[in-house]
């Protein structure tokens, strides 16, 4: 009875004791299932919690304007790129480029002029006499009726020696007329003297410090002459801009006034450059 009893209670005891690992991976396996079965109802809801958070981006994103063909998007303040845009980039009314391209080549001519001009003072600046010097003179000939007419319609220049021009007209009867209208002509120590009936003799020193001054003073005035132009055929330019109900503040006028500094540049730098190559400085 005894022993009975011993082998009775012991069996259950055996049972349990012989088995821990089953009910081990029992447990594990309870928990990994939960585990797994957990995370993947957080990762089905994360995909519905996006899905609907794109969603109301979708909905409270506002809709993008068209130009063009293209999307503009906005900055700051309802900003969007057009209004980013320089004045030049922006569109120009076509009455208005077409007065811009008038003007512009009204610049150009002055530009061009003033180089020509620059280039006659440098020759004598530098002591290089050529039949150039006396290009701006203006003759009032014999039977022309008071109308102009150029130096070379009515007369031969060369140079003699290195340092002389000579003028020979066609006519004896223009000789005074364009030895007066060399005085006229205002160049510096430019002073004709008469050898017979039809030449002139303009003997032409060398320059000094003195005289390269007075040249660069010269195109200095030129400069500034030159400037008067080109901003005069910006106020063409704006007052034909103007009468297509463009104001201050358009882009037809920030082009205008971007092309007039432009040509306005280009003169200043001439100026500078001839400055360097006569060797004048202002120290």
């Amino acid at each position: 009875m005894l022993h009975l009893a011993r082998t009775a209670v012991a069996r259950p005891c055996r049972q349990i004791v012989t088995h821990p690992s089953l009910a081990t991976r029992r447990i594990q396996g309870t928990v990994t299932s939960t585990f797994h079965t957990s995370a993947a109802l957080q990762k089905h809801q994360g995909k519905k919690t996006g899905k609907a958070k794109g969603k109301q981006n979708d909905e409270a994103a506002p809709a993008e304007e068209i130009e063009d063909g293209e999307p503009k998007r906005k900055g700051k303040k309802g900003m969007t790129t057009a209004d980013l845009l320089p004045a030049s980039a922006s569109k120009l009314l076509p009455e208005a480029r077409l007065e811009f391209d008038k003007a512009e080549k009204k610049m150009s001519s002055c530009l061009d002029w003033f180089k020509k001009e620059l280039s006659v003072l440098e020759n004598r600046a530098v002591g290089r006499v050529t039949p150039a010097i006396l290009d701006g003179v203006k003759v009032e000939a014999h039977h022309s009726d008071g109308a102009l007419v150029k130096l070379q319609e009515v007369a031969t220049v060369g140079v003699k020696e290195g340092t002389i021009l000579m003028v020979t007209v066609f006519d004896e009867h223009n000789l005074k007329h364009v030895e007066k209208a060399i005085y006229a002509a205002k160049i510096p120590n430019c002073t004709p003297q008469k050898i017979d009936s039809r030449t002139l003799r303009i003997p032409m020193p060398r320059p000094t410090l003195e005289s390269i001054a007075a040249f660069v003073k010269t195109a200095s005035t030129l400069t500034e002459e030159t400037k008067v132009k080109i901003r005069s055929a910006r106020e063409g330019a704006v007052k034909v801009v103007s009468k297509l109900g463009c104001d201050k503040k358009s882009p037809e006028m920030a082009e205008i006034q971007k092309i007039t500094e432009k040509w306005s540049a280009e003169a200043e730098v001439a100026f500078q450059k001839f400055k360097k190559d006569v060797g004048h400085s202002t120290k």
